[in-house]
Order: structure tokens, then C-alpha cells, then sequence
């Protein structure tokens, strides 16, 4: 019984501690590039690389944000995929694609919020091409 409880104890510390543990990359603070890529000895920066791209804006449906609870404990629509952010230590359950198209982005959100996602909303990124 004695080391049922000590094998107890140790899985639930073990646990714990897995779960508070965030990858190094968020505890660190934002640079600028001024900062990170100066060349040794040299005044300034080097200019950033010019590239022929274009922004565009895409929407995307998010339908929830998941903290202290993992995704798949929940059955969730076939359009949907949940993405899991480290820093803020929460999944965040979204479209699978994006849309260039802002009325497309708003029929999947009808559609969502009529099978009773209700709290659907469309974000916005931008994209590349």
C-alpha cells in the first residue's frame, strides 16, 4: 500500500511539472534585428532581404480557446484542427483552411454557428504570395 501511494505521488509530480514546462524561446524578450544580425565590427545592420511577395489578407474561423483542457477529450467538426501555443500554454480550435475570400470565410461561419459553435468569429492574417 506503502508504495502504492509513493508511485501515486511521483506520477502526479511528474505530471505536473510536464505541464508547467514552456519551450526557451518564450521566455526570451522580442529583438530587433538591428540587435540580433550586426555584423562584428560593423556600424549598422545589413538590410533586410528584399523579396518579390506580396501580402494579402486571409481570414480564418475560430470557434475556441482551450485552457487547462486538451482538445481531444471533445469531438469537433471535420473543418476544424486545434493548434497549440506554447507561450500562452492554451489550444486554439480553428478552421482547418484559410480565406481569401472574406464572404466564403462568413459562410463557414453560419455554417458553424448553425451546428452550435456559437461563439465562431473570423480572424484576420496576412499571408504571402
Amino acid at each position: 500500500m506503502k508504495a502504492f501511494f509513493t508511485l501515486l505521488l511521483t506520477a502526479t509530480v511528474l505530471t505536473l511539472s510536464a505541464q508547467t514546462e514552456k519551450p526557451p524561446y518564450c521566455e526570451e524578450g522580442p529583438a530587433t534585428y538591428g540587435s540580433v544580425a550586426a555584423i562584428p565590427g560593423a556600424t549598422t545592420a545589413p538590410p533586410l532581404p528584399r523579396f518579390t511577395t506580396t501580402p494579402v489578407t486571409e481570414h480564418k474561423i475560430q470557434v475556441a480557446i482551450l485552457r487547462y483542457t486538451d482538445p481531444s477529450e471533445y469531438p469537433f467538426h471535420p473543418s476544424l484542427v486545434a493548434r497549440y501555443r506554447p507561450c500562452e500554454q492554451l489550444w486554439v480550435v480553428e478552421s482547418r483552411e484559410s480565406f481569401a475570400n472574406r464572404a466564403d470565410a462568413v459562410k463557414l461561419q453560419n455554417e458553424l454557428k448553425a451546428l452550435g459553435y456559437s461563439g465562431a468569429y473570423i480572424t484576420d492574417l496576412v499571408g504571402y504570395q
